[in-house]
């Protein structure tokens, strides 16, 4: 296993990736990794739907992303668009959704959305140490109309991310401003 300052500092949100499948060992130990996350009250909000590689239920959520993009962009995409869609999202590597539990009153949704968040770190933290790629959005796949139906969630529950997970062979050099630019000391 990596250094984990080198670990936190190459973490990446990678969009690309190979074609090398990602295993249901390798997803578990993320999952598993993931579940340590700090939570408020202990209440383990996070859960997980994961949509393998042709799972029928991507050709749903592509289905669910056309119906998206049409109804926000007030058009009618063409069957080229249509089918390039459907095309990328049959060829993500795995789909992770990460869900946060609603909570009884709003300060422990919040609480539990945090924790959930910190969950998700540790996938990417553990991903990269393992020499895996993700992709954590809270965009489009996590918005499209019935997704919960879709994904068969029956839980009181907020999407907090769409993670891909996979290989990519991409090497992104980043940059931070300074902690001490940030940080007022009292």
């Amino acid at each position: 296993m990596a250094d984990i300052t080198e670990v936190i500092r190459t973490r990446r949100n990678t969009k690309e990736f190979t074609d090398k499948s990602i295993s249901r060992l390798e997803i578990e130990t993320l999952l598993e990794l993931a579940i340590w996350a700090p939570n408020h009250r202990n209440t383990e909000p996070w859960r997980f739907v994961v949509v393998q590689k042709g799972s029928d239920v991507r050709d749903k959520i592509g289905q669910g992303m056309i119906e998206f993009l049409e109804e926000t962009s007030k058009t009618t995409l063409n069957e080229t668009q249509r089918e390039k869609i459907i095309d990328e999202v049959r060829d993500h590597p795995s789909l992770v959704y990460v869900f946060s539990l609603v909570g009884e009153n709003d300060e422990i949704t919040d609480e539990n959305y945090g924790a959930v968040c910190c969950a998700i770190q540790n996938i990417q933290l553990a991903a990269t140490s393992m020499g895996l790629a993700v992709s954590w959005s809270t965009g489009r796949l996590g918005k499209i109309r019935g997704l919960k139906d879709i994904l068969g969630v029956t839980y009181e529950a907020k999407c907090a991310g769409i993670l891909t997970i996979g290989y990519s062979d991409l090497i992104i050099e980043k940059s931070r401003i300074s902690h001490q630019e940030l940080t007022d000391w009292l």
